[in-house]
């Protein structure tokens, strides 16, 4: 089973794969964002710089790179996740994480975006900010992080319209009852996929 998690910066995939693989270590997990970290380290910037700093028609050739290498290793896998984003906020705009041309080296089985309410986002990505120094590109305002999650949803389905795969969205608006209670719950959700 191959499946893609994605959600924006700060949505906490992080954690809710973390929860995925306490019951199912046997899941292997490839991270896109440790394969642009890796590129943009050799370019001398930080993890999240590239994003930004990269301009668009130079960062599609970085993302053939990646992803051809994305593709072979999940052709080695059976059970697999795939953490991304399906979009960067770019200073000209948005940009699609997974074009058609990522999207079919993994050829997912299921997509699942993970929504939570732009607070909640919000929060963690000021929390990246002042505790990491780790500034997220992408917006730094409930509006824009809201324009954000609807922009995902558009390319979560013209994924599933390049592939034909499902796409499964877990929509968390409520507030948590306890720490990590939606993580938990959006891990058994994911779970459910591979039984």
């Amino acid at each position: 089973m191959r499946v893609i998690i994605a959600g924006l910066k700060g949505s906490g995939k992080s954690t809710v794969i973390g929860k995925v693989l306490e019951k199912r270590p046997d899941i292997k997990i490839l991270t896109v964002g440790d394969y642009f970290a890796k590129v943009f380290e050799k370019k001398g910037l930080k993890r999240d710089e590239g994003d930004t700093q990269i301009k668009s028609e130079d960062y599609i050739k970085l993302d053939m790179e990646v992803f051809k290498q994305i593709g072979k290793d999940v052709r080695k896998m059976k059970d697999v996740i795939v953490d991304t984003h399906l979009l960067l906020n770019k200073p000209n705009g948005f940009y699609p994480g997974l074009p058609e041309f990522k999207i079919k080296e993994i050829m997912p089985d299921t997509l699942v975006v993970l929504e939570y309410s732009p607070e909640a986002i919000l929060k963690r990505r000021l929390k990246d900010l002042d505790k990491l120094g780790r500034q997220r590109s992408g917006a730094y305002d409930a509006e824009g992080i809201e324009e954000e999650q609807k922009a995902q949803r558009h390319y979560a389905f013209a994924c599933s319209a390049a592939t034909g795969c499902t796409v499964k969205i877990i929509s968390r608006f409520d507030p948590e009852k306890y720490d990590f209670e939606h993580a938990e719950m959006n891990a058994e959700e994911i779970l459910k996929l591979f039984e």
